[in-house]
């Protein structure tokens, strides 16, 4: 056996080792966490930990579902392909949140402040600590009662408004919430909350990163709402949201790329799955019919 080839062997038995050894330290962390799990709606594991006083989140990084497609896209990542956020490893995951967060406080938007782990021993293990935010999700206002959430849906869509301006004249991409779903914005003592910033394009401009953040937002406010609500909040969208360019500029995304009949009959296939579910077609079609 030549030198080269054992030196591959010795390099790697030592990564399999050594991830054995971290599959191990992780599910002991996760073990030790058992008793403070919430309820999780992504592949991340999310506990609530008492500590002096005061309740802090936990969020444990792990591998996203289905397992196939993110271990087919870390490996694309590593060859030198550009990947989502959400495909990146757990720690380079955490990292991004992390800067996600503080770069938000900075600004002067909410959103959880960065805490030390209760846990420093598992440090080798990615998690991320913040405060517990015990506001109510966006979701459950809206599906509560319709009728009083129209003043707390203005206030959002005015404060993204304000927000997209900052991003687009300092060219932030920072400043982008793109997985702006109904889950991940809590009200909390009349302001909003962004939790989740472990999604993204870093390398896209501010104006695909503000379309992706607006589509994702009013796609989950639709679905969180009856049929016929959704147009008069839309409405009030377009109201409240003073950038006529960004909505152009998403109406020609959706309704100018090639290929339009198969896009059209993936929509209506999606839609014969689910009438409830809305598609961008359903989002820019209701945009485009709103004076």
């Amino acid at each position: 056996m030549t030198g080269l080839k054992k030196l591959q062997k010795h390099n790697h038995r030592k990564a399999s080792i050594s991830f054995t050894c971290f599959r191990t330290r992780r599910h002991e962390f996760l073990n030790r966490l058992a008793p403070y799990s919430l309820k999780s709606v992504n592949s991340n594991d999310t506990y609530r930990v008492a500590r002096k006083n005061q309740s802090v989140f936990v969020k444990v990084y792990g591998p996203k579902k289905p397992r196939f497609s993110y271990e087919i896209r870390c490996i694309l990542k590593r060859i030198g392909m550009r990947q989502p956020i959400e495909y990146w490893p757990p720690k380079q995951r955490k990292e991004c949140e992390e800067s996600y967060l503080k770069h938000w406080q900075e600004k002067g938007f909410y959103v959880p402040e960065i805490l030390p782990s209760p846990f420093p021993e598992y440090e080798d293990v990615p998690h991320l600590s913040t405060t517990f935010v015990e506001g109510v999700t966006l979701k459950l206002l809206l599906k509560k009662d319709y009728s009083s959430s129209k003043e707390i849906l203005m206030n959002l869509f005015t404060d993204m408004s304000k927000r997209h301006r900052l991003a687009f004249e300092t060219h932030d991409n920072l400043l982008f919430h793109i997985d702006a779903n109904t889950q991940n914005i809590l009200v909390e003592r009349n302001r909003f909350v962004h939790v989740d910033f472990e999604m993204g394009r870093p390398w896209e401009d501010p104006l695909e990163n503000a379309r992706r953040e607006v589509s994702k937002l009013l796609i989950s406010i639709g679905e969180n709402l009856k049929p016929n609500e959704r147009k008069p909040v839309y409405s009030l969208f377009k109201k409240c949201y003073r950038n006529k360019d960004l909505l152009n500029s998403l109406t020609n995304s959706v309704n100018e790329r090639p290929f339009q009949k198969y896009h059209r009959w993936r929509n209506k296939k999606k839609k014969m799955r689910n009438p409830r579910c809305v598609t961008l077609y359903d989002l820019v079609d209701i945009l485009c019919g709103i004076r």
